[in-house]
């Protein structure tokens, strides 16, 4: 026995230097986990003609029409759904000002708040929550068999931190273990729940001539038709 414990503890201790040594490489813009794909791409998609964001709002707070996106992080749905949908109305309306959009965090399952929503969610602190929940989806295959778990948001966050100059990664870690970043993404899955959405993802649209609900991952046709609708007072 007496010769067993000194092993333990060595290999405790090399492990805890591994684990630093890994720490400081990562903190440092050095290996990850996952290898982020997408990242310049998307920063330049959401810098074009500096489109302002205010937590979850992405365009002008007093943009005449307000879309509402309720999607879960977690779901390749979403991913595509961002990709054939969500990107092309960013480039449409709000880019030219004609709408905003915000993003609601769904939860499909069990739990009223996912991970990767308030790791979204402490990055809207820093502007950054578009952005980052875009990385996020992207990446989803590459989340490997423990899914979206701490480590693959620490690569998303670390990434974020290599490619621009104002996002303090610190700050994020900090803002994602507090439990203020759980308040938002749990209040959207309420409204989703009230609003008797759907799994898949959905729009609420609302303009001067009055509001409209998407369901079931609306097309982008469809998405345009119910702008222009709601653009029109009655």
């Amino acid at each position: 026995m007496s010769a067993w414990v000194p092993r333990v503890i060595l290999g405790l201790v090399g492990a805890a230097v591994v684990a630093a040594i890994i720490s400081i490489s990562v903190g440092e813009g050095g290996p990850r986990a996952i290898q982020v794909v997408g990242a310049d791409e998307t920063i330049a998609f959401y810098a074009d003609t500096a489109i302002p964001q205010d937590g979850a709002r992405l365009g002008p707070a007093d943009a005449p029409v307000e879309i509402e996106l309720f999607t879960d992080l977690r779901a390749t749905q979403s991913a595509e759904f961002q990709v054939e949908v969500v990107r092309p109305l960013v480039d449409e309306y709000v880019k030219t000002d004609r709408a905003q959009i915000d993003l609601r965090h769904r939860s499909v399952a069990a739990a009223e708040v996912s991970l990767p929503a308030v790791a979204a969610t402490a990055a809207g602190e820093q502007g950054r929550q578009w952005e980052y929940a875009d990385l996020v989806l992207q990446n989803l295959d590459e989340s490997g068999p423990s899914g979206v778990d701490d480590q693959f948001l620490e690569d998303i966050a670390n990434t974020l931190r290599g490619k621009t100059q104002d996002f303090d990664e610190d700050q994020w870690r900090e803002d994602f273990d507090s439990p203020a970043s759980e308040t938002a993404p749990r209040e959207d899955n309420e409204l989703a729940t009230e609003l008797r959405l759907p799994a898949q993802p959905a729009l609420v649209i609302t303009g001067p001539g009055g509001s409209e609900t998407l369901v079931d991952e609306p097309s982008l046709d469809d998405a345009r038709q119910a702008i222009e609708r709601v653009s029109v007072s009655g």
